[in-house]
This record gives structure tokens, sequence and C-alpha cells, in this order.
């Protein structure tokens, strides 16, 4: 999953990576498994594994420390 970062007006424009590990298997990877939903929050998004119904908070910022993906138990 990544963070695509555009800013017209200072140029401070950036793709990275939101979370580098994995949530499933490599042999349990199916297109369209996971879904991103917003929330009230726009830096917040809640991530849906269709398939097992695990759920992560996911966060997005310009900051690195401020990235985070992890589940919701």
């Amino acid at each position: 999953m990544r963070q695509v970062q555009f800013d017209v007006e200072d140029n401070n424009r950036f793709e990275t990576y939101l979370g580098l590990k994995p949530l499933v298997a490599k042999d349990k990877e199916v297109n369209g498994r996971f879904t991103l939903y917003p929330t009230q929050n726009i830096y917040s998004f809640i991530l849906l594994d269709q398939l097992d119904g695990r759920t992560w908070q996911v966060q997005w910022s310009i900051e690195s420390k401020n990235r985070i993906v992890i589940p919701i138990e």
C-alpha cells in the first residue's frame, strides 16, 4: 500500500509505502482482497480484508513517524 502526496502550491510531491510488512502470505494474495474505506478523519482509513474480515487502521502523513498500519483487534 502506497501513499501519494500531491501539493499544487508547494510542489511537495512524493510517493512512499505506508506499510512494508505483508498482511497475508504470498500464496494467499488475491486481487481485490483488500478494500480501503475513508473515515471522518481525512488522514485515517479502515482497511478491510474481504476474505477473512480482519481490519486495520491506516493513517497517512507527510511525516514518516506518523504513518501507521495497525490491526484493529
